[in-house]
């Protein structure tokens, strides 16, 4: 049985320099050696080939029974959002993975491994039928409990990364304003008319056709009728989810209003 240490780094742009987080991952590592990854791609690109690479990597190391330990700079690195950081999350915890988050710490999995064993440790069985079913269920419970804070956090996590993501654009926004830079800007998007038809497009046929809307198909079927992946629904799904959130709308007042947003488009 070996012990593999990877790490991973990606950055949003072909510009930006993963150095930093290579960095901090030698700094954290002390002079032991991890297999490299990076990924230099936009939060909105689907291709990450080296990430891809390190998932196919960790698979064959499980299935021979090797320990594994994958480092990041940061959650927001090993995935572009919540949902999608959530279920890789556990995924990789589910078969026994060890991450390590270096900016948060506190969402490792060995914390996580730490905290469950503690809860658990708080009751024990005792031989009696009934009790020790009644135990079980608590420990079940204690369990989902543990897995409820460690979703918070990570989605916590996420909507810090995303407001300094977000804050970091309008500052940049404000400073090419002021060098009237504004006009570039709009002839730059004149290529995401058609993008953002079809990202309207497919959030109304989820709102549609989704069996938690009402529709007929679930998250699989859905995704291979459209030629998505599953992670890109789940992206969809937690747009739509902070849209009807925002608006209040219901599932069919949501579908109008992405409707009008194509014929604004449209109509540009």
């Amino acid at each position: 049985m070996a012990n593999k240490v990877y790490s991973y780094a990606r950055v949003s742009t072909q510009k930006q320099n993963v150095q930093r987080q290579i960095d901090n991952i030698k700094a954290y590592l002390k002079g032991e050696s991890s297999i490299q990854f990076e990924d230099k791609y936009t939060g909105t690109t689907m291709s990450r080939p080296e990430f891809d690479r390190l998932v196919k990597a960790v698979d064959k190391d499980i299935a021979k029974g090797d320990n594994v330990t994958i480092i990041f700079d940061s959650v927001s690195r090993m995935s572009r959002n919540a949902a999608e950081g959530i279920e890789q999350y556990f995924a990789w915890y589910n078969l026994g993975v060890e991450l390590v988050f270096l900016n948060e710490r506190y969402i490792d999995t060995a914390v996580f491994k730490a905290a469950m064993k503690k809860q658990i440790a708080s009751v024990s069985e005792t031989g009696d039928k009934p009790t020790d079913k009644f135990i079980n269920s608590i420990i079940t419970a204690l369990e989902d409990y543990q897995k409820d804070l460690a979703i918070k956090q990570i989605e916590l996590t996420f909507e810090q990364s995303q407001k300094e993501v977000d804050d970091l654009r309008k500052r940049t926004a404000q400073g090419m304003a002021a060098k009237g830079a504004g006009d570039k800007i709009r002839e730059a998007r004149t290529g995401q008319k058609f993008v953002s038809i079809k990202n309207y497009e497919l959030k109304i046929a989820i709102l549609k056709e989704l069996k938690m809307f009402g529709g007929a198909l679930n998250h699989t079927q859905f995704a291979k009728q459209h030629d998505i992946s599953r992670m890109t629904l789940y992206r969809y799904l937690e747009e739509i989810s902070k849209d009807m959130e925002c608006s209040s709308f219901t599932s069919k007042q949501q579908i109008t209003f992405y409707r009008n947003r194509i014929k604004a488009w449209q109509n540009k």
